[in-house]
């Protein structure tokens, strides 16, 4: 039994925050009913193999809240539901009559999370954007001008992602709250300060306390970054402190006249170092480093692809990929003693469980 058999979730939401949110509560057994408008979410059409991933194992039935008829449907579904996700432009939902103050008033003890932009208050509650918008003023790409001289588009969508597990933690503890209190709550949650939140552990290390500008945390030191190796490959290095590993590098590279080192003193000569190891490291190809650093225990690891990745022992001996049908779903990260918390099936059809969710309402042909 997986650990939220029991509770059911209707997503609202399309594209990525919110399907990410609900994708993490399905895998670990909650029943997801997605709310689809008409024509699908348009990340089925934009980036099926991304929806497919997000969407493995929900229902979806398609509704459209500007119609009476529709909005009962929906009202019905969330009588009967813990955790209602909700992505739309703050007043959205309540012009549809699916917001937080109409669902509580039919369930007082639903937990509705609402993902936007920039929160349901402040001065840009209704400025559009996207994950690129959150991280420019988020705090993150002002972190990598920091470190690089300029921003750079992430390859992956940091913010998306992170306000989508930042609502699943909030939701789940929603109902754990309920579970005391009996009562249901609202959470306004923002994607811009969930980047806030991220680039927040490293506020202090860019704070100007000598009237000079820092940078971010590690990329100071010299020993932690990756490095172009003699095959084109790259090698991610990840020494921070820690002498012995520092010691073990010099002994694999040559570098035996600065072995002695301490931490401060590796700091204070990084870019002598950074040059060293770079020559160093172009010498003899990546694989070659990464087995003979690794087995003097050194962190070193040769940059791989998604599919490298994967066909490694490390993730192939944790279960990291199931396949269902033609697709491979990556799992979740955690593993349960209790059971496995796989993707429970593929991603639905637009529209597959209409009438299977209107008879359960009690709705006829």
């Amino acid at each position: 039994m997986r650990p939220l058999s029991d509770l059911t979730v209707i997503d609202l939401t399309v594209n990525t925050p919110g399907p990410f949110c609900s994708m993490i509560l399905s895998d670990l057994g909650a029943r997801v009913i997605k709310i689809e408008p008409p024509g699908g979410d348009p990340l089925r059409k934009s980036s099926a193999s991304m929806f497919a991933g997000m969407n493995r194992g929900k229902e979806s039935i398609s509704l459209n809240l500007k119609t009476e008829g529709d909005r009962e449907v929906f009202r019905r579904l969330t009588e009967r539901a813990d955790i209602v996700l909700e992505g739309s432009r703050p007043g959205v939902a309540e012009r549809l009559s699916a917001d937080y103050e109409t669902l509580s008033a039919r369930n007082p003890g639903i937990v509705y999370c609402s993902i936007s932009g920039f929160g349901q208050e402040g001065h840009w509650k209704n400025v559009p954007g996207h994950d690129i918008n959150y991280l420019a003023v988020g705090g993150y790409m002002g972190a990598q001008t920091a470190i690089e001289g300029r921003p750079w588009p992430p390859a992956i969508l940091i913010s998306d992602v992170a306000s989508g597990m930042y609502a699943a933690i909030s939701v789940l503890a929603g109902v754990v709250g309920r579970a005391s209190t009996g009562e249901g709550v609202y959470i306004d949650l923002s994607m811009t300060d969930a980047v806030l939140a991220l680039v927040g552990i490293e506020a202090q290390s860019t704070s100007t306390t000598d009237g000079q500008p820092s940078v971010p945390n590690v990329t100071v030191i010299p020993t932690y970054g990756l490095f172009a190796c003699a095959d084109g490959r790259w090698l991610s290095l990840g020494i921070v402190h820690e002498d012995h590993f520092w010691q073990r590098l010099c002994e694999v590279a040559g570098l035996g006249d600065i072995s002695v080192l301490t931490f401060d003193q590796r700091v204070e000569r990084a870019g002598e170092i950074k040059t060293r190891l770079e020559m160093t490291f172009a010498k003899r190809p990546s694989f070659e480093w990464e087995r003979e650093l690794l087995d003097l225990d050194v962190p070193a690891i040769v940059v791989r692809d998604l599919e490298e990745a994967l066909d490694l022992p490390q993730f192939e001996s944790r279960g990291s990929a199931v396949d269902i049908g033609l697709l491979r779903y990556i799992t979740q990260p955690m593993k349960f003693s209790t059971g496995d918390i796989d993707p429970k099936g593929p991603p639905p059809a637009l529209d597959e469980h209409r009438n299977a969710i209107l008879a359960e309402l009690g709705y006829t042909a």
